[in-house]
């Protein structure tokens, strides 16, 4: 559990394919305040190289697109680590200050990498997969930990220890058959997207816009040094159990 892997992301694709053609999409919905999803959240952000890519990647799915759905803006993109609280509408200082110190309190982020390749998707959404190697688990982790001492002991539900490191690009708005948009994702298969890495360790919470959501970026952490570039790896890994497939 806690490890995104090649058969995790064909298992999601290989679900969500023929839903894309028939229309039966998952639709999501502007968050009220206590909502599970969209809440603050300990994310990744890409350089600006990684940014352009990814950028002109959500480009070509928006082309792809017959329906009207949230695109991430570039200032947007991210590979979520952890969720951790409820989406509110007014942030406590003291959770944003609580969480701070979880991170900077720990060397677990130093090593922290994410490889992007290839796009996928679930019924909710497409994505770039992120392979990250066991890099994130102990962060993950911890924070899970943390959100359970702020909380008496139970964190909450969103604070699981996820198992991908995937790039939102998408989030779908209406169900409607979306054939061009397989198209695109089985052609990016195995497509190097770049690399995410510690250096770049955010927490921010979701804002409400026109249209979809936006990125606020809460605390950016500083002095994490990004681990050194191995000189191959391979996205292959066991599989690992699964747990809910999160689109933010």
């Amino acid at each position: 559990m806690g490890v995104a892997t090649t058969a995790k992301y064909d298992a999601l694709w290989s679900a969500a394919r023929a839903r894309f053609l028939d229309g039966a999409l998952q639709t999501d919905r502007e968050p009220v305040d206590g909502d599970p999803r969209w809440g603050m959240s300990l994310v990744v952000l890409p350089d600006r190289e990684t940014a352009e890519v990814l950028e002109r990647q959500s480009a070509a799915l928006d082309t792809a697109y017959r329906g009207k759905h949230h695109l991430t803006a570039r200032a947007d993109l991210h590979a979520t680590v952890t969720s951790l609280e409820p989406y509110r509408e007014t942030i406590a200082q003291h959770a944003v200050d609580h969480y701070v110190a979880a991170v900077e309190g720990s060397s677990v982020a130093d090593d922290l990498r994410i490889r992007l390749r290839g796009l996928g998707g679930s019924t909710a959404g497409v994505f770039v997969q992120g392979f990250d190697d066991g890099t994130l688990l102990p962060l993950r982790q911890r924070m899970h930990a943390a959100a359970a001492a702020l909380h008496h002991g139970a964190a909450p539900p969103m604070a699981f220890v996820r198992d991908t490191a995937h790039v939102s690009l998408s989030v779908h708005r209406q169900a409607i058959p979306e054939p061009a948009v397989v198209e695109l994702v089985e052609r990016s298969r195995n497509e190097d997207f770049g690399v995410l890495c510690a250096g770049r360790l955010a927490l921010v919470a979701y804002r409400s816009r026109p249209g979809g959501l936006r990125l606020e970026v809460l605390h950016t952490f500083h002095g994490i040094s990004p681990a050194p570039r191995p000189q191959s790896a391979d996205p292959e890994a066991p599989a690992h159990e699964s747990g809910p497939v999160p689109t933010g």
